[in-house]
């Protein structure tokens, strides 16, 4: 394959996996917004946790107090209290996880959207180096055959190179349209968190 067709391919691909700018600001406005709803329903859920955590923690002072007033056997008393205690781990590790792990799969719709809008640039620049390195990363399997080069893209490129495709295969006037519904169907009939999680780990 001559080098200048070589390349003309390899800004064809960038090109169907880039977001415009406009794209760009409004998705990433949108997933501000999820990411403020996630906001709300993990605050309620880590303050529920907390209570939980808070009632075991009173029921082993009471189970303490129960016992050094005689009111139980050793046997029942260490059989309770380790239960009790079990629990709380359990409880404590998972308020710990969720507090670490936060809107990670968010965070990744976020860099992705970030990543997509700056291919654009590699595109209307030339930057064949930097062309190149992008599609390494986002891609694997690339084969010359033919005089064709292909690339099969990984999640979630793959989606956004689908989504474009049916964007540009639409009348001109329409691609936009379709490109957005495309999106905004995909993504509000699925709950963010396990869908940024299924898009980019499944």
């Amino acid at each position: 394959m001559r080098e200048e067709n070589f390349a003309e391919q390899v800004k064809e691909f960038c090109q169907k996996v880039s977001l415009p700018d406009e794209w760009r600001g409004k998705y990433l406005a949108k997933v501000n917004e999820w990411e403020k709803e996630n906001r709300q329903s993990s605050d309620l859920f880590a303050q529920n946790l907390r209570k939980e955590i808070s009632v075991l923690k009173t029921k082993m002072e009471r189970l303490t107090n129960a016992y050094l007033a005689e009111a139980m056997e050793l046997a029942e008393y260490q059989q309770t209290k380790n239960a009790l205690m079990a629990e709380k781990k359990t409880k404590e590790e998972k308020l710990s996880d969720f507090e670490r792990n936060g809107n990670s799969a968010l965070e990744l719709v976020r860099n992705w959207i970030i990543e997509a809008n700056q291919a654009k640039n590699f595109a209307l620049t030339e930057n064949f180096s930097e062309m190149k390195n992008f599609l390494k990363k986002i891609g694997s399997n690339h084969q010359i055959a033919s005089q064709k080069f292909s690339i099969d893209f990984k999640k979630p490129w793959n989606y956004l190179y689908f989504l474009l495709t049916r964007a540009r295969g639409e009348a001109p006037s329409d691609a936009k349209t379709l490109t957005n519904r495309l999106w905004w169907t995909w993504r509000e009939s699925n709950p963010h968190q396990s869908n940024a999680n299924a898009l980019f780990y499944h």
